[in-house]
């Protein structure tokens, strides 16, 4: 009889202890974006693969071209990205990818919710879709 409450007591511990500690879904690390797309429709092209972002401690950063950052508010699947600021360099790489950087970032000030969608962090707003995966 012993031996049998002493397994329903170690059960049900194990079965109570995954009850309270349910997984978090954490978006912090580094993203690279592979899909984007606007009310313009899909851009990715050249900047796809190079978009590293990184979420830490409520701030958002990354580099296409210029160094980039701002605030990142997250509640649920509720985001607020705010104060954007970029650096004003020229850039050496391919054509097109300021403009890229641009709207990456306009684009970025619009987005309103995040959530994990099979392992890709999906940024989304009105008219708007960023698709990451882990990075490094």
């Amino acid at each position: 009889m012993r031996k049998i409450t002493v397994s329903l007591i170690a059960s049900a511990a194990l079965v109570l202890s995954g009850c309270a500690n349910p997984p978090i879904e954490s978006f912090e690390g580094n993203w690279l974006l592979t899909s984007a797309t606007d009310a313009q429709g899909t851009w990715v092209d050249g900047a796809a693969g190079a978009t590293l972002v990184t979420i830490e401690d409520g701030h958002i950063s990354g580099q296409i071209c210029n160094n980039w950052g701002g605030d990142i508010a997250i509640t649920g699947s509720t985001v607020v990205v705010s104060s954007l600021y970029s650096t004003k360099m020229a850039c050496d790489k391919t054509d097109g990818i300021m403009d890229l950087e641009m709207r990456f970032l306009d684009d970025l000030s619009l987005v309103t919710s995040i959530g994990l969608v099979d392992g890709q962090l999906r940024l989304t707003g009105d008219a708007v879709t960023l698709e990451f995966v882990e990075g490094d």
